[in-house]
């Protein structure tokens, strides 16, 4: 028995403990408990605090899967036991068309596997990214998937408590997968232990950050069972809703509500939550800032999803989701993911070019065609070296240039050398070459042109 078996020995990552691997094929259970050499790696995908996730395929099957590899050591080191054991928890718990699915658990002496469904299409993040922004269609959409997901985890008592799109995974066909459940917690049951809050902080509830938070204690591992249909049990649901809310804003916006200027202590973003000091941009849709506003709710009972604000029947009516059928969504053709792009405003427009309609989307259009050329693997090559070697990689808000070059800008008798950067999203950014600071980002729009001014 290794270290770490010695020192828990109620981890149900043990192998000999019975139907702790249901998940796993039948051709492997039956003839010995799975192991690392029954998977052949294929490649990275991903890195955590204390994980590594690998496209691996089974060899016995041929089935492409995704393995996470979690480090004992440093599990044992951190005190993240509970987080681990919470994830398996929820997976074994959870079977579901939007929700990752486990096929099987096992361990050798230096590391815990997981071994899950592979979403070949990775985060909805890295799409968010390339595009700063998806269009109303596409917002819908996603968003009403994940508050299915989220409408079945809190029917099986699991509140996620990491709700953010890192966290929401696209298959094959770009429907959504939840997965990350280390921070979830499971109501009502004793038997499992809440791990210590380790989510992200610009998506955190207010009422997680409360120091008298009922969740900050092990309330949450079942002792709330007794309570009345308006307690504290009820309301842990709705600190997913206050992230559904966040979520939303950045599918719509680029950016989350609630995230500093700059890479500063998370008190700050705390401070902006607690003020609820967020704006939303001009053009942002009415009906889903209405969303929004009611979901980013200080007081939780009266956040849109709460007892007496609607129950989850809420969100599903709520205006925004007009015309979602929400019975059929597994089996719906997803949008085509299109940047948002908000019109500049309609006065002039008669003295605009006849053959303005035909140019209307030339600019986002040239964009999409450019970054489709791109794989993942190119992407994330061409990434690594700018961070590593383009000194204007931190104006970026971490996303690949495509087009960089010098550009004067005139004002009165004075020029003045600025490097613009055409970025993913599309956004053009520039800065002052010579004191090597951020001086503002061109607004970019449908009827964005360049004009010669002058040959000099």
């Amino acid at each position: 028995m290794d270290d770490y078996a010695r020192k828990y020995p109620d981890v149900p990552f043990a192998l000999h403990m019975s139907g702790d691997f249901q998940g796993c094929p039948s051709t492997v259970r039956t003839a010995a408990p799975p192991r690392p050499s029954d998977f052949r790696i294929e490649k990275e995908i991903g890195q955590g605090s204390f994980s590594t996730v690998y496209v691996v395929r089974e060899i016995a099957t041929g089935s492409q899967l995704a393995m996470k590899v979690v480090n004992k050591q440093y599990v044992q080191r951190n005190r993240a036991v509970d987080s681990v054991l919470m994830e398996k928890a929820v997976l074994t718990r959870t079977n579901h068309v939007f929700i990752i699915r486990l096929h099987c658990t096992f361990q050798d002496t230096s590391s815990l596997y997981y071994v899950l469904e592979y979403a070949r299409h990775g985060e909805l993040l890295s799409y968010l990214n390339r595009l700063t922004s998806f269009d109303i269609p596409c917002a819908r959409f996603y968003t009403a998937e994940i508050v299915v997901a989220l409408e079945y985890l809190h029917g099986q008592s699991i509140v996620h408590r990491d709700l953010k799109p890192e966290n929401v995974l696209l298959t094959d066909n770009m429907h959504i997968k939840l997965a990350d459940f280390g921070s979830a917690i499971i109501l009502n049951d004793p038997k499992v232990k809440a791990p210590g809050f380790t989510g992200t902080p610009e998506y955190v509830s207010p009422e997680m950050l409360s120091p008298h938070s009922a969740f900050e204690d092990d309330s949450c591992d079942g002792s709330q069972g007794s309570t009345s249909p308006s307690s504290s049990t009820d309301l842990t649901y709705l600190m997913d809703f206050w992230a559904l809310g966040c979520v939303l804003y950045q599918l719509i916006s680029g950016r989350s509500p609630f995230r500093p200027e700059r890479d500063r202590h998370p008190y700050e973003t705390f401070g902006k939550i607690f003020n609820l000091s967020y704006t939303f941009m001009d053009g942002f849709d009415p009906d889903a800032k209405d969303l929004v506003q009611r979901l980013l709710v200080i007081d939780p009972v009266k956040r849109l999803g709460s007892p007496t604000s609607g129950g989850p029947s809420g969100l599903r009516t709520h205006p925004f989701f007009t015309g979602v059928e929400w019975e059929t969504l597994p089996n719906q053709t997803p949008p085509e993911l299109v940047p948002n792009i908000v019109p500049i405003a309609p006065a002039g427009w008669d003295t605009l070019p006849a053959n303005l309609e035909d140019q209307k989307y030339h600019l986002p259009n040239e964009f999409n065609l450019a970054i489709g050329r791109l794989t993942d693997g190119d992407r994330t090559h061409y990434f690594t070296l700018q961070e590593q070697q383009n000194p204007y990689h931190r104006f970026t808000r971490n996303r690949l240039i495509l087009k960089q070059g010098i550009l004067f800008k005139r004002r009165g008798l004075f020029a003045r050398k600025r490097m613009f950067l055409l970025t993913e999203g599309p956004h053009l950014f520039y800065v002052d070459v010579d004191s090597m600071q951020l001086k503002g980002e061109v607004p970019w729009s449908s009827f964005l042109t360049l004009e010669a001014k002058s040959d000099r």
